[in-house]
């Protein structure tokens, strides 16, 4: 189970998605999930993309399930029953929260301006292809995140994957993002 946060954004939603991918095609079965609708502008890029929302978990539905969270990391922003989860890997550009594990577990937080930049890292790192819905997801949770690269937590690494994955998703960055 992966997911994001509560009111998923943009970033949420699309890390999530795209890590579920990696993962599977790394051999580990995963679904990306989301905690509530997605928000508009999450919807406009799944609709662009021609990519499914994710399904939305119910309650109890991560009761002894292993979950990966993106985009989030503390516990007034997850499932609300976390603690019944094994909680296995936290990928996040956030501040380090307040969740507890029983065991160690995966964790990379980097300060760049999206989660997204991080997937896109790990893809890199695990030299996977990158298909043309996913770098469409990738690419406009970083401008998204960024505000087209305005943002003062915008790094080189974001720009450096927007770069890349504008070509892969046939993308003209500016004008998307104001669409978007």
């Amino acid at each position: 189970f992966v997911f994001g946060h509560k009111s998923p954004d943009t970033d949420s939603i699309c890390s999530a998605i795209s890590l579920a991918y990696l993962k599977n095609k790394l051999g580990v079965e995963a679904k990306a999930y989301a905690l509530e609708e997605p928000r508009k502008e999450a919807k406009f890029v799944l609709d662009y993309f021609k990519v499914e929302a994710p399904e939305v978990l119910s309650a109890g539905a991560i009761k002894g399930q292993d979950v990966a969270l993106v985009d989030h990391n503390e516990v007034a922003q997850t499932a609300d029953d976390i603690a019944e989860a094994n909680l296995v890997e936290v990928i996040d550009h956030h501040k380090i929260g307040c969740l507890s594990t029983d065991l160690p577990i995966s964790v990379r937080i980097m300060p760049v301006g999206c989660t997204c930049t991080i997937i896109y890292n790990l893809f890199k790192e695990n030299n996977v292809e990158i298909p043309y819905e996913i770098a469409g997801l990738l690419l406009s949770a970083i401008l998204s995140d960024t505000l087209l690269f305005k943002s003062p937590t915008t790094t080189e690494m974001d720009k450096l994957a927007c770069e890349e994955l504008s070509k892969i998703a046939n993308v003209d960055m500016e004008s998307y993002a104001m669409e978007m």
